[in-house]
Parts: C-alpha cells; structure tokens; sequence
C-alpha cells in the first residue's frame, strides 16, 4: 500500500472514531489527585460533566484541551492521538473556559486574526458571522466585556475554526436567561449540523436536563458515572412514602438505596433498580416512585 492509499484509509478510519476519547486519565497534585477517568464522546452527541466545586471538572478540561499536562494516560480527538500527534489533535479542539485566554487590550478581530492562523480551518468569514449572531462588535477589546460576552466571543472563535471537539467549562453561568436558551438551541442545532462531540460541564443541571445524550459524574477526582441519561432514567427512580415505611428502610440498610432521608411527615430515597434485592419488592409496594432529576441524582450520588 503507498503512502497515498494509507493517508485515505486513515481518514476514512478517522470518520468512525469518537469526536473526544480519554483512557486513564490521571494527575496529582498537592492536594488533589484526578484518578483514572476514562471518557468517550461519540460525534453528534453532547456529553454533560457534573461534580461538586472541586470534584476535578475544569482539570479535566485542561488536560484534554493540552492546556496542562497529564500525569498519565491516553486522549485522542477526531481520531489523532494527543502524544504522538499534538498539533492537528489541539486543531480540532475549540474550548471555553472562564480564564483570559486572549489578548485583553487588541479587538476581538484582531485577536481572531492572531490566534486563528493556528488553525488550519479557520474562516473569517465565519468568525465575522459568529460575532453578529452574538451582537458582539468587532471594535471591542475583551477586557470590556462582561463575563458572558467573554463566554459569547469564545464560543464564536472556537465555532470559527470548525473543532469536531468543544470543550464547554460552565459556559451558561453568567448568561441571561433568554440568552442561554437561545445559545443552548444554537449548540444543539451546531452540533447536529456539524457532527461535533461535545463535553459539557456546568452546574446548572437543569442545562443538560434539556441537552445532554449522557452524564458523566466525577467526585473528589474519580468517575463515578458514565451513561446516556437515558440510561440513567431507566436505572435510577425516586421513592417516597410513609414515615414509617422510611425508617423500616433505612433499617434495613437495602444495598439498592443509594441514599434516604426521612422527616416525621415522610421519606424520600433515591433507588439504583439495578441493585434492588427480593425483599425490596414488597417494600416499593408502598412507596409511590418517580422519576428522578439529575440535581436530585447528584445529590444522592455525592452524598456521604
């Protein structure tokens, strides 16, 4: 096989490989250590990353993005492994993060213009059309915007240089509200339109209620989670009742309660169905079940 007919099967290799992979992803520091974390986020698809402040999301986000270096491990985006091919692996990525990333005193033009030359796909055209959808002016220097046009003027760049992977760290947070709808419409229809792989963290889990196709869940720096919310809604349920039926469960210690409480009016507890034993059949028989949301799932899965 010539070296022409290999760099066409590569790429048509490349087609079927996830936007984002990670395998054993870990890095310590001094009073903290990520552990391990393995993610896929397929092309197409929107991945949500939940963790309390300091469970180790933004790290994340920093080692898949090469922004800092991993202690060990493995990630490829679009296919291109990250040690062995690091420029066009960064080339796919487009990252938003609340962190200066840019010139603070050149306009937004001329930091698009400075920073797209290292993309290869990068457009003006594009980039002009992005900062009109988000009523920012060409003229502006980052250092006058505000926090959510700072989000706005990075999610414009990144779109502008045509990434199959976007890295969102906490990208709704200070939005308005009538803009996050609108910019949550406009990533779900992008990311259709141009089959990019999305890792999204935030704490807003209302957000990724409305946009996810899969939660990932990271607590003190190892994955507790990861599967499409579907799954998610299937495995996990809410069961409320009686108090009396509540401290008849908490007793029991039920190894598919992932975790209770109980008042003198009632109980709630959040049950993993995939580990419900015999005996908890007759008990669910008096507990009405519903579904559970992801703030409610957090909360039970954290909690200690």
């Amino acid at each position: 096989m010539d070296k022409y007919q290999a760099g066409l099967r590569m790429k048509e290799e490349r087609k079927n490989e996830n936007s984002l992979k990670a395998e054993g992803l870990s890095k310590k520091y001094r009073n903290f250590q990520l552990r391990g974390i393995s993610l896929e986020v397929p092309a197409g698809s929107i991945l949500g990353l939940l963790g309390r402040n300091g469970a180790g999301k933004t790290t994340v986000m920093k080692l898949l993005s090469g922004h800092t270096p991993k202690g060990s491990g493995k990630i490829w985006v679009a296919g291109y492994d990250m040690d062995c091919e690091p420029i066009p692996a960064k080339e796919q990525i487009g990252l938003m993060i609340d962190e200066p990333m840019f010139f603070e005193t050149r306009s937004l033009w001329e930091n698009g213009m400075a920073f797209g030359r290292f993309y290869s796909d990068f457009s003006e055209d594009s980039f002009r059309k992005w900062l009109s959808v988000f009523r920012l002016r060409k003229s502006e220097w980052p250092g006058m915007l505000s926090k959510g046009e700072r989000m706005k003027f990075q999610f414009a760049f990144a779109l502008s240089h045509h990434p199959k992977a976007l890295l969102l760290d906490e990208p709704t947070g200070n939005l308005d509200p009538v803009f996050r709808k609108e910019f949550l419409d406009l990533l779900q229809e992008t990311v259709e339109e141009e089959q990019i792989g999305v890792l999204f963290s935030s704490h807003l889990t209302s957000d990724l209620e409305q946009i996810a196709d899969g939660v990932a869940l990271l607590e003190q720096g190892e994955l507790l989670y990861s599967d499409s919310l579907e799954s998610l809604k299937s495995r996990y349920c809410l069961l409320k009742g009686a108090p009396e039926t509540g401290k008849r469960l908490k007793m029991s210690r039920e190894p598919g309660i992932v975790g209770i409480q109980v008042s003198r009016v009632g109980f709630e507890a959040m049950a993993d169905l995939k580990h419900i034993s015999e005996n908890m059949q007759e008990i669910m028989e008096n507990t009405v079940r519903e579904e559970v949301d992801l703030s409610k799932w957090m909360y039970y899965m954290t909690k200690h």
